[in-house]
């Protein structure tokens, strides 16, 4: 199981902070199944930065299903 952690306008589209899924594969691929899971977030899901383990990784990083992976949006400031 994959603990996925949703921050901000992800927590708020969603409607939850955190669930587990049962996934094995690349963050691309989870990227993918979150988008079709949650087709409120297909918006602003590409620019989505995706930490695994507190450490930024990249589109191809393997997820053997025991991690916690945070997703953090973009952030705009004034």
């Amino acid at each position: 199981m994959v603990k996925v952690l949703y921050f901000s306008i992800l927590r708020e589209r969603v409607g939850k902070s955190e669930e587990e899924i049962d996934f094995k594969g690349s963050v691309a691929q989870l990227r993918e199944l979150l988008s079709e899971r949650y087709p409120q977030i297909r918006d602003i899901l590409g620019s989505v930065r995706f930490a695994v383990n507190e450490e930024y990784v990249g589109e191809d990083f393997q997820l053997s299903g025991n991690e916690r992976v945070a997703l953090i949006p973009p952030v705009s400031g004034g």
